[in-house]
């Protein structure tokens, strides 16, 4: 039963290997190509009302949206960039009209901010945390190769770090074959799976030299 449930992770891994270069990740809207339209109202207004706004004028369609400045009185809303400049420019008359039938406002063209946000590379995501990351990663491996060291330097090194690669490749495949949104939480995932692999083999360790320091005694 080991051996089939290692086939599969391994099999997975391997698919996941030959999905990300040549298929790719599936980007969350903030990653991919998007749209951001900035609406000034100039007074305060209800989520759930704005939100059902922007899925008239957008239906179908990924969106977010999101309440900004100081006083909650503007509105960013994100929308995918796959519209000709014409096509979009309708499409903000007619939320802009919406939106002044609704809260009785005169919003004009001078209220409205359109930016282009061109598609962000995965790999900038992660690279703001490789340093730090890489850093934790060798004082954890120095800390288990002082504190193991009567278990075999060199295996239990090669244990932590061949259990953290395959774990974080079988995370990565499994988002590359279930074509889940990267987003945000991709790295809080990517550290979670670090700790828990380290957390489970530090307490598999210790019990080993407690083991062994018993037979020892004996």
């Amino acid at each position: 039963m080991k051996k089939i449930v290692y086939i599969i992770l391994i099999c997975i891994i391997i698919a996941g290997i030959i999905i990300i270069p040549t298929i790719g990740l599936n980007a969350d809207l903030i990653y991919s190509k998007n749209v951001e339209i900035d609406v000034y109202l100039g007074k305060t207004f209800n989520m759930n009302d704005m939100e059902n706004l922007v899925n008239e004028v957008f239906p179908d369609e990924k969106n977010i949206i999101q309440q900004i400045e100081v006083f909650g009185d503007m509105v960013a809303i994100t929308i995918p960039d796959t519209r000709t400049e014409e096509e979009l420019d309708s499409k903000v008359e007619e939320l802009t009209a919406k939106i002044n039938e609704k809260y009785e406002l005169e919003i004009t063209s001078d209220d409205v901010q359109i930016t282009h946000n061109p598609k962000v590379r995965l790999s900038s995501v992660v690279i703001p945390y490789a340093l730090w990351i890489g850093i934790s990663a060798a004082l954890i491996l120095v800390y288990v190769a002082i504190r193991y060291r009567k278990l075999g330097v060199v295996k239990t090194l090669l244990t932590y770090i061949i259990s953290i690669v395959a774990v974080e490749l079988l995370l990565l495949s499994i988002i590359a074959i279930t074509r889940y949104p990267v987003n945000r939480i991709i790295v809080p995932l990517g550290l979670a799976a670090f700790v828990i692999v380290v957390t489970v083999l530090g307490i598999k360790n210790e019990a080993g030299l407690e083991k062994a320091s018993e037979t020892k005694r004996k």
